[in-house]
């Protein structure tokens, strides 16, 4: 027997009505606590990490083992969260909700000696990168929509708008061993801040308990990139001679914005991602023979899966 398209819709609206009707009722405010796991995109910072450490892959296969120790490495970028969230069922399935959930940090740390060998003479180079990013606790508020269709068994959606607090910092140690013994090292420090109102959108499933206790569950992708981070940045030259003297010393500082551009690197003589404060407006002119400036940014971007309580307050 042939069943139409137009049955199977009727039938099936049917069964939406009747369920959604025997569904036990929750209360109007309640608590929401969820807790997961998520990720974040991170931007400029790990793609530049990536282009410092690419720049040696020529060396490494050339000169491999004693060319090039070691790897420069992007960030970690994968966090622990929770969140908790006050919800108020108002109408038709609708919510409003406003939630808080856990700071967030990133670390990483990387090192990277370069040997080089010309005319029986061996300098080295050694480089460490320190990055750390921390994120305020974000204020996030909810619109949701509920769909019951199985009996305690409901799907909701939600967007809504969050607003995001970040610190960057970046420390770099450039240290060469000359062939005769003297040093020269440069270190250099950038801490930068910025803030932005981002969005999200989940789904969730929710399984009710009783009337004041569900368990629920979903994903959230969220979109939040702060392309305005501003701060300073500290850098310290210091050379030495073959007995260890310090015989050089030259410290600068800078505050302004955080720009992202390509430039060389005077180690390996390729063209590389770079982050630098500057209180310039680009473009400018230099040795590394920059290229491609813009605001560097951060991307808080990514998605979150929690699972959790409802608890009816009243």
């Amino acid at each position: 027997m042939r069943v139409s398209k137009v049955g199977i819709i009727g039938v099936s609206l049917i069964i939406f009505i009747v369920t959604a009707k025997a569904a036990t009722p929750r209360l109007p405010f309640s608590l929401i606590v969820r807790e997961g796991f998520g990720s974040i995109s991170v931007g400029d910072l790990n793609t530049t990490l990536v282009s410092i450490n690419s720049g040696y892959d020529g060396i490494r296969s050339s000169f491999s083992p004693w060319g090039c120790v070691g790897e420069i490495r992007p960030i970690p970028h994968r966090y622990m969260d929770w969140e908790a969230e006050l919800q108020w069922d108002f109408l038709w399935g609708f919510g409003l909700g406003i939630a808080i959930s856990a700071p967030t940090e990133y670390s990483g740390r990387s090192f990277l000696t370069f040997s080089i060998m010309q005319d029986g003479l061996h300098q080295t180079e050694d480089n460490t990168y320190t990055s750390h990013i921390r994120v305020s606790a974000p204020i996030k508020v909810y619109l949701h929509k509920s769909f019951v269709f199985l009996r305690d068994v409901s799907a909701s959606f939600c967007g809504g708008l969050g607003f995001y607090n970040a610190q960057l910092t970046q420390s770099y140690i450039y240290q060469v061993r000359a062939p005769l013994g003297g040093q020269f090292l440069t270190s250099t420090l950038f801490d930068v801040r910025g803030r932005r109102l981002g969005t999200h959108a989940g789904i969730a499933l929710e399984y009710r308990l009783n009337k004041r206790v569900s368990l629920v569950a979903g994903g959230q992708w969220r979109f939040a990139k702060i392309d305005m981070l501003k701060g300073n940045s500290l850098t310290e030259t210091q050379v030495f001679d073959v007995a260890g003297n310090l015989t050089f010393i030259n410290t600068g500082s800078t505050d302004g914005i955080l720009y992202h551009y390509i430039g060389l690197d005077f180690s390996t003589g390729r063209m590389r991602e770079k982050l630098v404060v500057e209180n310039l407006d680009p473009p400018w002119y230099g040795i590394d023979l920059p290229t491609d400036i813009r605001r560097a940014f951060l991307d808080l971007g990514g998605f979150t899966l929690k699972i959790g309580l409802r608890i009816g307050l009243f």
